[in-house]
């Protein structure tokens, strides 16, 4: 049975899903030789985690990331979604989905007023990166990934509610850095602003209570995650030109950074070793 997203896009019985299979008819013929298997096949049977690869290999090569196809890997259907080269980067993929029981996200009831939930928000996203950490350092142990290569882990927010509700630090940053809020510091007499910094938040907490680190990237084991990427698109809302809603996340304790403006499209943060102050480039 096809997925139903495949379905409704394969009709294309309205502007939106007409617009999401132009684009998906696009970046598959234009990049699907960079992923594995059969792009088109898959799609039919979970669309979403396919056509986040296609979009990101999409966004990349248009940016001028130099992508190895699957049949010039040294092992074709092996190893991370994605291979660039000059440096050589490996890039693992991930769509999380809303999740459930009492930590989930679900979509505001219409007029209502709502919170938006940011703990819950930043913990689907750790969930994600977790399980990606985890398996780059299995391809890095089984001789996948060579010791001396980068590696990324690529997260669409695409499926997650309130994804487009990003406070000035994006829900990415928090998730892997261990911040939270920007602080502002204010003289009252003089009624300026005398200081400013961001709040130091190394955990966000599940409804049972329990903490989950959000400092991944202050830890030496994941060291040998360079940096994630994150993008907020889905199938029909994405900027005209795709890799620009990008945010890139470097690892300050990386073993083989990636240098700044590697990615020359959209934003990218990451931390002053020397001051430990978030620093950033926009646009």
């Amino acid at each position: 049975m096809d997925d139903p997203i495949y379905s409704k896009i394969r009709e294309s019985s309205n502007l939106y899903t007409l617009k999401a299979r132009l684009l998906f008819e696009q970046i598959q013929e234009s990049c699907g030789q960079f992923l594995g298997s059969d792009p088109q096949h898959r799609a039919t049977k979970d669309f979403y985690p396919t056509w986040w690869e296609l979009y990101l290999a999409y966004a990349l090569h248009n940016a001028g990331i130099q992508l190895v196809t699957r049949a010039d890997r040294t092992h074709p259907e092996e190893g991370p979604d994605l291979l660039a080269e000059n440096p050589p980067v490996w890039i693992e993929a991930v769509m999380p989905e809303s999740g459930g029981g009492a930590d989930a996200l679900s979509e505001p009831l219409p007029g209502q007023v709502f919170t938006v939930p940011i703990d819950a928000f930043v913990l689907r996203l750790r969930t994600a990166i977790d399980a990606k950490i985890l398996k780059l350092r299995q391809y890095i142990e089984r001789g996948t990934i060579s010791v001396g290569d980068a590696a990324i882990v690529a997260v669409s927010g695409g499926r997650l509610p309130f994804r487009f509700n990003e406070g000035p630090v994006p829900n990415i940053v928090r998730a892997v850095l261990g911040v939270g809020s920007p602080i502002l510091e204010i003289n009252r007499a003089a009624r300026k602003i005398v200081g400013r910094s961001i709040e130091h938040r190394d955990h966000v907490m599940k409804k049972s209570k329990c903490p989950v680190d959000t400092d991944v990237f202050l830890r030496d084991e994941s060291a040998h995650v360079s940096a994630v990427l994150y993008s907020s698109a889905d199938c029909v809302n994405h900027p005209k030109r795709p890799g620009n809603d990008f945010v890139l996340v470097h690892n300050p304790k990386a073993f083989v950074p990636i240098a700044h403006r590697w990615l020359p499209t959209g934003n990218e943060y990451w931390l002053d070793k020397s001051s430990a102050t978030l620093r950033s480039r926009i646009g």
